[in-house]
């Protein structure tokens, strides 16, 4: 089981500051997953993705599920070992 990283130890902002679950729900919106579909991949309700997608806009800088997805794509081709 993978190390908890405690809040307190993550960035403010930019993709290290994003929770785990914060990553997944980014990974997911970026496959094109609805907030619907990824409530019920990670059995919570859709307004909890919601919230954890406000987040990471705003941890991200980002706007919306266009940019996210924009973002995800170019930090995979760049090669980023850690992208979401």
């Amino acid at each position: 089981m993978p190390a908890r990283i405690h809040s307190a130890h993550r960035s403010r902002s930019g993709w290290d500051s994003l929770s785990p679950t914060e990553t997944r729900v980014v990974e997911l919106v970026a496959t094109g997953a609805t907030n619907k579909a990824i409530a019920r991949q990670l059995w919570v309700s859709p307004h909890t993705v919601d919230t954890h997608l406000r987040h990471s806009f705003a941890k991200l800088g980002l706007r919306s599920r266009v940019a996210l997805a924009a973002l995800v794509t170019q930090r995979r081709l760049a090669g980023a070992g850690d992208a979401p």
